[in-house]
């Protein structure tokens, strides 16, 4: 905002000032934050600038110590080793959840019972993420322990020796046994 602007405005000389000390209160205390800012960040670009230099001290120095080396080397092997039992945990685990998934699908009972029956060693996980090697030994153990599954399909009634179902009475609406039944209460009554 310049003085120039206002008076084009048609401002006089005293709002013009009113005007310019109001935006100064407002734009000093802006200016100093950045010029803070400013001096902060150059001051962290020089720290980490002689980081840099004393870490290039350090690496010269180290190729002059071989004891140092061999710790880093170690270190360095370690890591690797800790990456690569990280990565075979995390594929064991992505396989385990992929075969409990698997059981639950095929409607195992209890899914711990059933993979105590299956060698997993022999179960793999394929690059698209589907298991090789699980259909055969689950089917073997579905031959073999079918109780662990829920194999039956719902039974809405039960047939032992009588007719227990008025599912044949579907067609007329009417219910035997509740016809029966109240048959014998009007005949009481009367």
């Amino acid at each position: 905002m310049k003085r120039e602007d206002l008076k084009e405005m048609g401002l006089n000389d005293d709002q013009i000032a009113s005007v310019m000390a109001a935006y100064g209160k407002e734009v000093n205390p802006l200016k100093e934050q950045v010029d803070s800012l400013t001096s902060e960040r150059d001051s962290l670009k020089q720290q980490v600038t002689d980081r840099d230099g004393q870490l290039d001290d350090l690496r010269k120095s180290v190729g002059k110590n071989e004891e140092l080396e061999s710790k880093i080397k170690q270190l360095q092997d370690d890591n690797k080793a800790a990456a690569t039992k990280y990565q075979n945990d995390l594929a064991a685990k992505e396989k385990s959840f992929k075969i409990e998934g698997a059981l639950r699908d095929a409607k195992a009972k209890n899914v711990k019972a059933v993979i105590s029956l299956i060698d997993t060693d022999k179960v793999s996980v394929k690059k698209d993420g589907t298991l090789d090697g699980l259909s055969d030994q689950l089917d073997a153990v579905k031959k073999s322990d079918g109780y662990l599954f829920d194999t039956s399909e719902s039974q809405n009634r039960i047939n032992i020796g009588g007719q227990f179902s008025n599912d044949d009475n579907a067609e007329t609406g009417k219910d035997d046994i509740a016809s029966h039944i109240a048959a014998r209460f009007a005949k009481s009554g009367e």
